[in-house]
């Protein structure tokens, strides 16, 4: 019992220093990237979209990516600093890009980069931490992120107002954030991944084996086409004239990150309270509806006031969906699979993530936000539905219920 519960303070006090670090590599990736590209470098939609994709085209490698890492026989907490090390490197090379194609390589590298830790840490979370505190520990360190991210977002909005030709420093912090959390990382005590799917699909045939896990990543993947594809039309309707607004930088990172992420920290610490206490299928209900109403709110008002309103339903239904993101695997995979489940999870997290933003973007000549805004409240219905059918089921709802009712 002692070496547990120093193995779950140690790994709770670095994954907090690795937290409150990559607070600003999550800003960076989401925000700063895009707004360079579109007021600095001029880019065309294509790139646009692309760099909006970067961690999810990372997200779609993560199934490929635990195969090596496992046959490496590298501890899950050691390949995750790995990453974050490559990730420094790409951003580094970034920030002294004067060419739009090499900031876009080096970027969308970085960010694959990012992309492969969370398969990787779900691992440690699944050893380190116990189920009935697993969700509160790792709410708090997104809180701590949050908190980070909030602060260089306000900051760095206000320098690049006064500066716009130095977004470069911004990407060299990130370079500088992202060998902090290589350190932190590299200090959790953690186990080599093990992979018992068959090689010939790898963890892909998770699907053919459990469906009900099959049916979650069908609603998921409804429910990110809805979501995915708006999150980087945040930043186009309020930066890009041609929608009215044109809002200066430090108000564009005030609407879209700074109010985002203080309603991301109320809603991790919230849901983080309850995460295991409630049924998983009732809590993503309830996470749909804010999200319903967030997409409401931000798309089809003219007033930055109710578009504020907006992100901030945004910022505190996605601290549970993060939370929702992370660790939902842990209450549908026997504990020595968690990682495969999340894996495939990824996976098709990156396929979606990939082609929502590059076909927002496609469609933006042709639909009014307002109109995609609608489509993607259709969908969100759809997932919700989906759901809440399963949670009507006593046989399926039992299996999201938590683990005690499972041990």
């Amino acid at each position: 019992m002692y070496q547990q519960e120093a193995l779950r303070k140690l790994t709770y006090r670095y994954d907090l220093i690795r937290g409150a670090f990559g607070g600003i590599l999550e800003v960076g990736a989401l925000s700063f990237g895009l707004l360079a590209a579109i007021r600095f470098f001029d880019a065309p939609d294509t790139v646009k979209g692309l760099l909006s994709a970067g961690i999810a085209f990372g997200l779609f490698l993560a199934p490929f990516a635990q195969l090596l890492v496992a046959r490496t026989r590298l501890p899950a907490s050691r390949a995750g600093a790995l990453c974050f090390l490559l990730a420094a490197l790409g951003y580094a090379v970034a920030s002294q890009a004067s060419s739009l194609w090499l900031f876009t390589v080096m970027f969308l590298g970085a960010n694959a980069m990012l992309a492969q830790v969370p398969s990787l840490l779900v691992a440690v979370y699944t050893k380190n931490y116990s189920h009935r505190d697993r969700g509160r520990l790792v709410s708090n360190t997104f809180i701590l992120a949050a908190i980070v991210g909030a602060v260089l977002s306000f900051f760095g909005g206000e320098y690049l107002d006064h500066k716009p030709e130095a977004f470069g420093t911004i990407f060299l912090i990130m370079a500088c954030a992202s060998l902090a959390c290589s350190f932190a990382i590299f200090r959790i005590p953690s186990e080599p991944i093990e992979i018992r799917s068959p090689k010939r699909w790898g963890n892909y045939s998770l699907i053919g084996e459990d469906p009900l896990f099959a049916r979650m990543l069908l609603a998921w993947m409804i429910l990110g086409f809805a979501n995915l594809s708006l999150l980087p039309l945040r930043v186009e309707i309020l930066a890009n004239p041609t929608y009215g607004f044109n809002l200066a930088n430090s108000e564009i990172i005030f609407i879209t990150v700074v109010v985002f992420a203080l309603a991301r920290i109320v809603g991790l610490k919230v849901f983080g309270l309850f995460f295991e206490r409630i049924n998983f299928l009732t809590y993503r209900i309830l996470i749909n509806v804010l999200l319903f109403l967030a997409i409401l709110c931000y798309f089809n008002f003219s007033s930055v006031w109710i578009i504020g309103l907006g992100s901030a339903l945004f910022g505190f239904g996605m601290g549970g969906g993060n939370l929702a993101w992370n660790l939902w695997v842990t209450r549908i995979a026997p504990d020595e699979r968690v990682s495969e489940y999340m894996s495939v999870h990824m996976g098709l997290t990156g396929i979606r993530g990939v082609l929502s933003p590059i076909l927002a973007y496609s469609l933006l000549p042709l639909l009014a936000p307002q109109t995609l805004s609608w489509i993607s409240l259709s969908l969100l219905t759809i997932s919700g539905w989906m759901f809440f059918s399963m949670l009507r089921k006593p046989e399926v709802a039992a299996r999201f219920s938590g683990r005690d009712s499972r041990s």
